[in-house]
């Protein structure tokens, strides 16, 4: 059958109408295209701001409430009427709040000895296996205050177990539940100290050892195993670590352990209880009624 021929008007026609059509389905496609593009952004805008806000969440966490005993970051140590060392009651510091500083003048002693320490330290563990007897001496014959800050600036040091944070978290949890226990876990822990560039010591090991210096109880292995106060301790390390006060004049940065009497920095040998017992009578403020204290520097 032959095909019809079609006339010049018709042919016209016929290419009109094809272009109209090929012209709204390049329409249709530019608008589908168009919401793709949009839903796509949107979607990534989405994820981009959910990924920025969950890393300013982890920057900038909540530290939550500190523990209590420890108002000024620190749990602070006295010696009562019958010589034996008791821990100070107080408060705590409030979520994203501002620590109390220990009055100098509420303690009626010649020595304010103030410690800043990581559990992950060994120079910490150096001066604290020989000074801890003299200095417990000194407190308990009411000659000196000691005021503890536990903080964690080597956790890079411990395949990233945390172990300074976890341990600083323990300690914590102490000073909340067995405040006159927290000498003799302090002791215990730089004891058991574990080697840098190892995990350190994991919660269950923390347990046995606080467990051993008469400090845990259910309360206290709770409070290890939920963390309870790691946002306090590392808004306690930036508290202390941005101290301008704090910092060393020699290196102009902070390091552990940074000892102060009297607010005057100990830069003598850390394995040498004899200096550091010179260090506290040199800067001790003792009245003439006082008698200088004589500790026992341990060998």
């Amino acid at each position: 059958m032959a095909q019809e021929r079609l006339t010049k008007d018709q042919r016209r026609e016929q290419a009109r109408e094809l272009a109209r059509l090929e012209r709204e389905a390049r329409l249709k496609a530019q608008a589908r295209n168009r919401i793709l593009i949009r839903v796509g952004a949107t979607v990534g805008v989405v994820a981009l701001l959910a990924a920025i806000g969950g890393g300013i969440w982890l920057a900038t966490r909540p530290s939550g409430p500190g523990p209590a005993n420890m108002a000024s970051d620190g749990i602070l140590f006295t010696g009562n009427a019958d010589g034996e060392i008791e821990a100070v009651q107080t408060g705590s510091v409030p979520a994203d709040g501002t620590p109390v500083p220990t009055d100098p003048d509420a303690y009626d002693v010649p020595a304010r000895i103030v410690i800043y320490l990581d559990y992950g330290c060994p120079y910490c563990n150096q001066f604290e296996t020989t000074n801890a007897s003299q200095i417990a001496e000194l407190v308990a014959a009411g000659y000196a205050t000691l005021e503890v800050h536990p903080i964690a600036i080597l956790d890079r040091a411990f395949l990233d177990s945390e172990y300074p944070t976890r341990a600083a978290n323990a300690m914590a949890c102490v000073a909340v539940s067995k405040p006159n226990a927290f000498l003799d876990a302090n002791a215990a822990l730089f004891a058991a100290q574990p080697a840098e560039q190892t995990e350190g010591l994991t919660d269950d090991e923390i347990r046995d050892i606080l467990d051993s210096a008469g400090a845990l109880d259910d309360e206290i292995s709770a409070c290890i195993g939920e963390k309870r106060y790691a946002g306090w301790v590392e808004a306690a390390t930036d508290r202390a670590t941005s101290d301008p006060d704090l910092a060393n004049p020699s290196t102009g940065g902070f390091g552990t352990p940074t000892i102060l009497v009297n607010g005057v920095r100990y830069t003598g040998a850390l394995d040498d209880p004899s200096a550091f017992a010179a260090f506290v009578a040199e800067n001790a403020d003792f009245s003439e009624s006082d008698p200088t204290p004589t500790p026992t520097p341990t060998p």
